[in-house]
């Protein structure tokens, strides 16, 4: 502790004072005109394209991505086909990309026992609910992406940190993010769904299967795998006869060859039976042992803002479907 010299006494106001000016400093040094100049900008970019129509919104957001406005009079890529879906979606598209009302569907299309034991549906999350609830269990809210918590030991979170993180999402209007209009008329519920954990005891892998149907055509399937998704990102895909392909930036390839699952094909099989009548869909599974529990299905993924490995395969994928 510093010493204080004979006679003199330490004023806290004093003290206050060195530590404000202190802070300033440094918050000088952190903020600086340039730095905060830019965070301005930032903001008021994001507030006009917020003000902005969705037939602006959507081509001045692919732009950005990739540098040119997307040809949405005529789409011929799978991106530019995916930006018209989000202008212009399917009813059917809003049912089946709400967690809750989509269980009904792969109920009626292939069984309860693919679907993920749900453990309650709420409007919001009260004391008696969050009592009830075993120890382990995941969180997800209805009407988007990106609203999952998986929670293994119950004993590490309370009712006011769940509740407030699910009022948080309730309260988020998901379509606002990329304009993805099949989310505009979900209402916005809590499901609550049995923590699946693979051979191991970790978070299962998550297979994507891009559907593509054409009418009188053989249909075509990609398999999507991501590994890390939390850490260090990565994504590899692989064709329905379990080659690995490229598909998206060879930056984010895992280098790892994954031996192809037992039930890789009794999945692919139920993927085609959601996917049926429409010409793309991806569809998420998660395989553990014998057991293939839906994930979701996607009719926009990462609202038509995928990069592709080269401009022609964006095309090669935009063929394959209407």
């Amino acid at each position: 502790m510093p010493r204080i010299a004979p006679g003199k006494t330490r004023d806290s106001s004093d003290i206050r004072a060195r530590d404000k000016t202190r802070s300033l400093r440094q918050l000088g040094k952190r903020y600086s005109p340039r730095r905060a100049l830019d965070a301005l900008m930032a903001v008021l970019r994001s507030n006009i394209m917020n003000s902005l129509s969705d037939r602006l919104h959507v081509p001045l957001r692919y732009k950005r991505a990739f540098g040119e406005f997307p040809n949405l009079r005529n789409p011929k890529t799978f991106n530019e086909k995916i930006c018209y879906r989000k202008l212009h979606p399917e009813p059917v598209f809003s049912i089946l990309s709400d967690k809750v009302e989509a269980r009904s569907y792969v109920k009626h299309c292939i069984g309860e026992q693919n679907l993920t034991p749900c453990l309650g549906v709420a409007r919001q999350l009260t004391p008696e609910l969050f009592d009830e609830l075993p120890n382990q269990f995941v969180m997800k809210a209805s009407h988007g992406s990106g609203f999952n918590l998986l929670v293994d030991d119950k004993r590490h979170v309370t009712f006011p940190e769940l509740y407030n993180l699910s009022q948080k999402w309730l309260s988020s209007n998901f379509y606002t993010v990329c304009r993805e209009n099949q989310y505009k008329p979900i209402e916005p519920r809590l499901i609550f769904e049995k923590l699946l954990l693979d051979e191991s005891g970790k978070v299962p892998k998550d297979y994507k299967f891009h559907c593509f149907q054409k009418p009188g055509e053989e249909p075509v399937i990609y398999i999507e795998i991501s590994h890390d998704r939390f850490t260090n990102y990565r994504v590899d895909f692989y064709d329905s006869d379990w080659k690995l392909v490229r598909v998206r930036e060879e930056r984010l390839d895992s280098g790892i060859e994954l031996e192809k699952p037992h039930n890789l094909d009794a999945a692919m099989e139920l993927a085609l039976k959601l996917a049926r009548g429409f010409s793309y869909v991806r569809v998420d599974f998660y395989l553990i042992g014998d057991d293939i529990y839906f994930g979701e299905m996607t009719f926009t993924p990462m609202a038509g803002l995928m990069k592709f490995d080269s401009r022609e395969l964006d095309e090669q994928w935009g063929a394959l479907f209407d």
